[in-house]
């Protein structure tokens, strides 16, 4: 100890180790959580690199399901022009669509009426095949509502609602009040900056 701290009293600074009650838990990337919990609930997804990817996947679980591109639905004219789909389909046996955003602390799915209309879940095939991207992450519900608030501002959507019934008997959560369980595949493709 030198002669000024002597006069002013150094204080000693103690560094907390990484088994410190005191420092926050270090969190696992949006995306991994998500992996975790998803995986964890018995969802499955396949990550794509680019659109060539997306739509070889989406090939591949037609072909395991035996699907034809006449089985299943596309939400809207840009799914149906992307994977050549017709939107005439009466009895489909599968949907596809988009998502709002993946919810990592929950692994589940967040829709609303953008995608299902006035829909309810019940009233969709039982299998649903969900085109997303790597920028749909949120880490919880709370910041999903908050961007989409910021993404719709004026015209909030309604019908707001999660996919993440593999096991029914689990579910309690407010958001899939209603719900029906449904055959889950998700396609997760990469965005370029």
């Amino acid at each position: 100890m030198g002669i000024f701290d002597q006069f002013f009293g150094k204080k000693k600074i103690e560094k907390k180790g990484k088994d410190s009650q005191y420092l926050p838990e270090e969190n696992s990337p949006t995306h991994i959580e998500f992996a975790q919990n998803y995986v964890g609930r018995g969802g499955k997804f396949v990550y794509c690199e680019d659109a060539k990817d997306t739509r070889y996947y989406f090939e591949s679980i037609l072909q395991e399901n035996n699907w034809s591109p006449e089985d299943v639905l596309p939400q809207n004219e840009i799914l149906s022009s992307f994977f050549g789909l017709s939107q005439a389909v009466k009895h489909p046996k599968a949907m596809v669509l988009h998502c709002e955003y993946l919810i990592a602390n929950k692994g589940a799915i967040l829709i609303c009426n953008r995608q299902i209309q006035d829909q309810k879940l019940s009233d969709l095939p039982d299998n649903l095949i969900i085109i997303a991207s790597t920028n749909d992450f949120k880490a919880d519900v709370s910041e999903a509502m908050t961007a989409i608030n910021s993404k719709y501002k004026n015209q909030l959507p309604s019908n707001i609602t999660t996919l993440n019934a593999f096991d029914p008997t689990k579910e309690n959560d407010f958001l899939s009040y209603g719900g029906s369980a449904k055959h889950l595949y998700l396609l997760v493709q990469e965005v370029n900056e």
